[in-house]
C-alpha cells in the first residue's frame, strides 16, 4: 500500500484560486498568499474556492455528480489543523475510508463538517466511528450514512464497507460551504488524477478494482 502526502492550505470561501503546474510540483495562489508544495514527491492539495465557481456544486441538486475512479489501496496523508480537506480512499473488497481535516491551526476557527454518503449498489455496512469522537452518525436508509462533527486540530473520519466495486456518492459541507475544491482522492497515482478543474460536490467515486 502506497501513500501520498498532501499540503492543504487555508480554506477561504470567497477566495480566487489558481493552480499552476511547475517542475517541482504545484503552486497554489490564493488571494495574496502563495503556498508552494515540497519538491517532486509531495502533492499540493487545492484550498477552498469561490463558492460560485462553475462545477463546484454549491447547492444540493444543482450539479449532477461527476463519477471518478479511485486507485485501490492508495492512501493519503495531511497535517491536521493546517488545511481543509475531505479525503476518500478505497481498499480492495469494498472497504472505504473517508476522513477530513480543518485549518484551525491557521485560522483559530473550527470546521462544522456535515457529510452524506450513499451507496449505489447495496447497503453500507460495518461502519466504524472510532475516529469520530464528539460527532454523531445516522443511517436513515441501509445505503445512506450521515455524519456531523466539529473538527479543529484532529483528524476525524469514518470507515465502512460496501459491496466490492459499488460506487459511493459523497456530499460534504464545511461550515455551510459545499464546494468541490476540498474533496480529494487518488487516481492514476495522482491527487484527483492531476485534474486541475473543480470536481463536483456531491461527487461519485468508484474503486479502480473491486
Amino acid at each position: 500500500m502506497s501513500s501520498l502526502s498532501l499540503v492543504p492550505v487555508v480554506l477561504r470561501p470567497a477566495a480566487l484560486i489558481a493552480m499552476l503546474a511547475t517542475a517541482s510540483g504545484c503552486v497554489i495562489v490564493q488571494e495574496d498568499h502563495v503556498h508552494r508544495s515540497a519538491p517532486d514527491d509531495t502533492v499540493a492539495a487545492p484550498a477552498g474556492s469561490d463558492s460560485g465557481s462553475a462545477g463546484a456544486g454549491t447547492a444540493a441538486g444543482t450539479v449532477a455528480p461527476m463519477l471518478v475512479e479511485v486507485d485501490t489501496d492508495q492512501t493519503m496523508n495531511a497535517d491536521p489543523g493546517e488545511g481543509v480537506g475531505v479525503f476518500v480512499e478505497y481498499g480492495a473488497g469494498g472497504k472505504w475510508h473517508v476522513w477530513w481535516t480543518c485549518d484551525t491551526a491557521r485560522t483559530n476557527k473550527p470546521c462544522d463538517v456535515d457529510l452524506t454518503i450513499t451507496s449505489a449498489n447495496g447497503p453500507i455496512a460495518n461502519v466504524d466511528t472510532s475516529a469520530l469522537a464528539g460527532g454523531f452518525t445516522a443511517t436513515p436508509q441501509p445505503a445512506r450514512l450521515e455524519a456531523s462533527v466539529r473538527t479543529t486540530t484532529e483528524v476525524h473520519g469514518l470507515r465502512f464497507d460496501t459491496l466490492p466495486g459499488s460506487a459511493i456518492t459523497v456530499e460534504a459541507s464545511i461550515s455551510g460551504l459545499r464546494d468541490g475544491s476540498f474533496l480529494f482522492f487518488v487516481q492514476d497515482g495522482k491527487v484527483r488524477g492531476g485534474f486541475q478543474g473543480l470536481v463536483t460536490n456531491p461527487l461519485q467515486l468508484q474503486g479502480k478494482t473491486p
